[in-house]
């Protein structure tokens, strides 16, 4: 079987839904029988040049970067929502692609996801509407300061990027995980927050609701340390690292497939699904262990010590 015919059935199994078969979707995309699908599906028969267009067109691959993925030391990374004309709908088909690859993995009784965090955890962020906002604030006011209001309140964040945000945090909420958090995060987003309240672009009443929040989201993770569930019940691991890192890494596996991202952008990441780039990426990860303390479940005194430290930065607002 040829490398891209192996690459666009990995990318249309990843993309089937629980309530459909990877042959219907094959048949959905491109105009073919359904033992001609079959033959496709078990790599008997290439895929012609058009049926590889189309699937990636459909299923959001780069044929660029299928063609390129298995040269010698070139990997294919691939970028979310930032650089385009509509950032928003853009953002929101990466939150789908998101939650769908999770969705993917969960049919995985062993799937696991490893994160390493060097702004706030997206899990527990995304459940607050104000802070959400935030780093898409930042985010838009820099790439597109000429079309974006320079005030916190003016900036219109469509209702569907926070219903796609929460459907995102509850999928990986149901994944057992592995969380490392960079000692800093709380003090960059208040940080980030005072700023922008000293420029007057974040009013003093929106600072309040987010230190609000901010406690509130302290709360939740607090609650899952103790436990070292997620908040659906899932096992959570929970590290504090003693060591700061460059950016937010993470790392999913499952149901016969895995990636690794690189986040930037406040809100966007680079991904690849490379299997030498997820070990490596995977194995960095693990290694900040190393360089950390566990503070759910055991390592009580830690744990206090954490988060009365935390909620002492949020008041800082």
């Amino acid at each position: 079987m040829d490398v891209i015919t192996e690459e666009l059935i990995r990318a249309l199994k990843r993309n089937t839904t629980e309530d459909q078969n990877t042959v219907d979707l094959l048949m959905s995309i491109i105009p073919l029988g359904k033992e001609a699908a079959y033959r496709r599906l078990r790599g008997e028969i290439p895929f012609t040049l058009d049926e590889a267009v189309n699937i990636c067109r459909k299923m959001n691959v780069s044929l660029d970067l299928l063609i390129g993925v298995k040269h010698d030391n070139t990997y294919a990374f691939h970028l979310g929502a930032v650089f385009t004309e509509d950032p928003m709908a853009e953002y929101c088909r990466m939150m789908r692609e998101v939650t769908d690859g999770i969705e993917y993995i969960k049919k995985d009784p062993a799937c696991f996801l490893y994160m390493a965090y060097k702004a706030l955890p997206q899990e527990f962020l995304f459940k607050y509407q104000l802070l959400g906002k935030v780093y898409l604030y930042i985010l838009l006011y820099q790439l597109y300061p000429q079309s974006v209001p320079k005030e916190f309140s003016k900036v219109q964040i469509p209702n569907e990027v926070h219903v796609l945000q929460k459907k995102a945090i509850t999928a990986v909420h149901r994944v057992n995980s592995v969380l490392i958090f960079d000692k800093h995060i709380f003090t960059d987003f208040v940080e980030i927050v005072k700023y922008f309240q000293s420029m007057e672009m974040i009013s003093n009443d929106e600072t309040a609701l987010i230190k609000k929040e901010l406690h509130m989201m302290l709360n939740d993770m607090e609650k899952c340390a103790i436990s070292g569930l997620s908040l659906y019940g899932k096992k959570l691991d929970i590290y504090i690292s003693h060591i700061s890192f460059d950016c937010t890494y993470t790392y999913m596996s499952g149901a016969g497939y895995e990636a690794g991202a690189i986040g930037l952008y406040c809100v966007d990441f680079l991904s690849c699904d490379n299997p030498v780039v997820c070990e490596n990426h995977k194995r960095w990860i693990k290694s900040l262990i190393r360089f950390s303390t566990l503070i759910s479940v055991s390592g009580e005194l830690q744990r206090n010590e954490y988060f009365y430290y935390q909620r002492s930065i949020v008041d800082m607002l």
